[in-house]
């Protein structure tokens, strides 16, 4: 198919923290001596999350993306005064810009908001021509939004923001803004609601969300996350499973997150032989880390390469997120985890999660309460299921993801938003 002429392109100003494969190797090759990758389960899903959405939209022939990206690199953490600029240029139709910056506190944002500013401004100018024209941004970057959109204020440009979170300065949500100062959160709410007062259309994880950040009623979508669409050429199969039972859990560490009563639940069975095995970091390691010392079913595997990750969910029987479901900021989450889980092809067992569409019980074993033994009680019910019975439904999951979330149909559905949005 030729190049649409510029009249027919539908451009997309793309701004991000999530820089491109080749960046994200470097940030993390460009750690100071000692210092830890981020807890396994966050940088890496906001890498895969925007990476993913760019390409979804690029399967729309007529689609140009160009993505403007500020490094999360911080001083504490990274070593380099000076972040130069890198531009690469994938193809005629997408471009990401890895804005340059110095590697100071309070400088560094500064600095990326105005030049996150004037890349708008240039965009805006390239662009004259299109037939219509995108900006699609993570809302968390709330330094950078509010310049970016009055730089690209009227014009015909359709601004679309992204919320992959309820961020403690958004609203008076229990549980979510511990330990802050509340003064300071009130003014950040109140900036943040009149820079969220310029948007046309949200894209929300939950439902839930809508209420709090979208008060004007613009259009939005519910948009819980998505999967890659290569995932259907890696073959999950009974020959590849492990001999034992084995049930996996990969993401933050952390108690609030069910971690604990996981692992509490778990070493409750009886089940010889089955076996726990935990993946990534945080500030309950130290505690699975006792566990295993002491119960040989559980495995404790620390922070692992993602790919290493993904394959261990291949192999695993069971895939568990014990996340609390009593906690007032789960209604406005859904766990990118809950997707990689069921991309994977293997059986998911999850608490019921409010901001879960009904859909996806149907695919998915649940835990129907808070706290260990009932942990223990989803896991009895899980072991008793057939083994070919539980593979079907994990096969049977992966389909319903793969068909319906995947990155091309995410992309089409912010693209009809937008269309929506300029009526």
């Amino acid at each position: 198919m030729s190049d649409p002429r510029p009249a027919d392109r539908t451009e997309v100003f793309y701004l991000t923290s999530a820089p491109s494969a080749t960046q994200f190797a470097a940030m993390s090759a460009s750690l100071k001596d000692g210092v830890q990758h981020t807890t396994y389960g966050m940088a890496e899903a906001s890498f895969k999350f925007h990476n993913l959405l760019q390409r979804g939209l690029l399967a729309d022939p007529t689609c140009h993306v160009h993505a403007v990206v500020g490094r999360s690199a911080t001083p504490r953490f990274y070593r380099g005064r000076w972040w130069s600029r890198v531009l690469e240029t994938h193809s005629p139709r997408h471009t990401v810009d890895h804005l340059g910056f110095p590697n100071v506190r309070g400088l560094k944002q500064a600095w990326l908001a105005l030049a996150f500013t004037r890349q708008a401004l240039a965009w805006r100018w390239r662009t004259r021509g299109a037939a219509s024209r995108v900006l699609v941004a993570d809302a968390a970057y709330i330094t950078a939004l509010p310049g970016v959109l009055r730089a690209l204020a009227g014009d015909s440009i359709t601004k679309i923001a992204i919320f992959a979170d309820v961020y403690d300065f958004m609203a008076e949500v229990e549980d979510a803004g511990r330990g802050g100062h509340h003064r300071l959160r009130a003014r950040m709410r109140s900036f943040a609601a009149a820079t969220y007062a310029e948007l046309d259309g949200f894209v929300l994880l939950t439902e839930q969300m809508n209420e709090v950040v979208n008060p004007r009623s613009r259009p939005y979508l519910v948009m819980e996350g998505l999967v890659d669409s290569t995932m259907r050429l890696a073959e999950n199969s009974l020959e590849a499973k492990t001999a034992a039972f084995s049930m996996l859990y990969a993401g933050a560490l952390r108690a609030e997150y069910g971690v604990a009563d996981l692992v509490e639940g778990f070493r409750a069975l009886s089940a010889d032989e089955a076996e726990l095995h935990i993946y990534g970091g945080g500030d309950y390691a130290p505690d699975v880390a006792r566990a295993a010392a002491e119960d040989p079913r559980v495995r404790f595997h620390g922070r692992t390469d993602l790919d290493e990750v993904v394959a261990a969910e291949m192999r695993a029987w069971l895939l568990v997120n014990p996340r609390p479901t009593s906690e007032d900021f789960v209604k406005y989450s859904f766990p990118s985890k809950n997707m990689e889980y069921l991309a994977s092809g293997t059986a998911v067992l999850t608490t019921r999660l409010p901001g879960m569409p009904t859909a996806y019980y149907d695919h998915v074993l649940t835990i129907d309460a808070d706290g260990a033994p009932a942990i223990t009680a989803a896991l009895e019910k899980a072991l008793a299921v057939p083994l070919t019975d539980l593979h079907r439904q994990g096969a049977a999951a992966r389909e319903f993801v793969l068909a319906g979330k995947n990155e091309r149909v995410q992309a089409a559905r912010i693209l009809e938003l937008a269309k929506r949005c300029s009526r």
